[in-house]
Formats: C-alpha cells, structure tokens, sequence
C-alpha cells in the first residue's frame, strides 16, 4: 500500500486533545490518534440516522446525539 505523508499546524486546543485522546486510545504517536478517530468517523457515517444523526450512549446510559452534517 502507497504511503502519504501529511504535515498539519495545530492551534494548542487541538494538542490538547491530541494528547488527551493518546491517552485515552492507548497510542504512542499521533498518527495512531488519527487512525483511530478515522474509524471512529467511518463508523458514525455508516451507521448516521437519515437526519444525519447518530447517539452514542455511554455508560451511565446517558445519550449523546450528534449532526453530523451541521
């Protein structure tokens, strides 16, 4: 498979979060982050509601919804 190498500037919120997500997807590498958050997004597509909507629920039972297209 092809490789592509992609340079980004993050604003220092993005960082953060960057590294809070490390932490909480278990990777090392940024890139690692990105790989996961792109399933992620993958997966909220497939599976949208057709008012572009999908619900997350956690594990308190609380319900997140999410526009994907707003």
């Amino acid at each position: 498979m092809a490789k592509t190498q992609t340079s980004f500037q993050l604003d220092e919120r993005t960082v953060d979060t960057m590294k809070l997500l490390r932490e909480k997807f278990g990777e090392t590498t940024n890139v690692g982050v990105i790989r996961k958050a792109l399933a992620l997004a993958r997966a909220a597509v497939e599976h949208e509601r057709d008012d572009h909507t999908i619900t997350f629920q956690g594990k308190d039972d609380e319900k997140i919804t999410i526009l994907l297209n707003g």
